[in-house]
């Protein structure tokens, strides 16, 4: 299996308040963590329980107080700014122009990634129709709901047709046919080679999509106490954890449909 992911001894924590009256708060203790091509990790935890400090290290977007992230089988680095190409990050933040279109923002999102402009249009084409958006391409995305905000985070994401795709925290306002159909997205990805990793809300909806409809080996794991720990979805208590599970029921998105994974940027 590749190699997509790799944090070694991974802490992080913030320090708030003014001279004489601050605190330090530790979310990541010593977190170790390998991701494979092939395969997804769900995260479940708390809220603010660090899902997106530990997201964004492994993005290389902020930068760990001790221990290293690798990529792809390179070296240990601490600092992102020399992260190779090939990852992609989906939040949970509100896109900032609201007044685009769907379409235009993903052209926007195209260019912020700095993609092939000969390729675009390909691009931008094909993330809609895997995240099944054409039917809103021209409503603007103030006007979006919350299960169509989750899937315009995730076709931005697709745009790069990422080798390492990394979901944080998006789908609090999905229903449950889209959490459901993102999922099979995400396990399609998945079969194509990327190596997946999903926080927050959608977690609660791989177990019952193992259940249903196998593909991609899903890893689960829950982080509490700054501290990740592999756990069984199966389990009664873990299910509590992560929230009410679904009936065993996965939308279909047509194998066609799915993105083909080249490296990307």
């Amino acid at each position: 299996m590749t190699d997509c992911l790799s944090l070694r001894n991974v802490s992080k924590s913030y320090h708030a308040g003014i001279r004489g009256c601050s605190a330090t708060v530790t979310v990541l203790r010593d977190v170790d963590l390998n991701v494979f091509g092939g395969e997804i990790v769900a995260i479940g935890s708390a809220p603010g329980a660090g899902k997106t400090t530990l997201l964004m290290c492994a993005a290389g977007l902020i930068r760990p107080d001790r221990g290293a992230v690798s990529w792809f089988g390179g070296p240990p680095r601490r600092d992102g700014s020399v992260r190779p190409d090939g990852i992609a990050y989906a939040g949970d933040r509100p896109f900032p122009y609201g007044f685009l279109t769907t379409r235009e923002a993903l052209e926007y999102a195209a260019i912020v990634r700095d993609l092939p402009l000969r390729d675009s249009a390909r691009r931008v084409a094909c993330a809609m129709d895997w995240t099944r958006l054409s039917p809103v391409a021209d409503r603007r995305v103030d006007a979006l709901n919350g299960s169509d905000l989750a899937r315009l985070s995730v076709a931005s994401a697709l745009l790069s047709e990422p080798r390492l795709l990394l979901i944080d925290d998006i789908g609090s306002g999905c229903d449950s046919a889209v959490a459901e159909e993102l999922v099979r997205l995400l396990h399609v990805v998945a079969t194509e080679g990327a190596g997946v990793v999903v926080s927050g809300h959608l977690v609660q909806w791989f177990a019952p999509a193992m259940a249903a409809q196998p593909r991609a080996g899903v890893r689960f794991f829950s982080l509490a106490g700054g501290r990740l720990k592999a756990i069984d979805p199966a389990l009664p208590a873990v299910r509590r954890h992560m929230g009410p599970q679904s009936h065993a029921r996965v939308a279909e998105l047509p194998h066609s449909a799915a993105p083909r994974q080249n490296g990307g940027r």
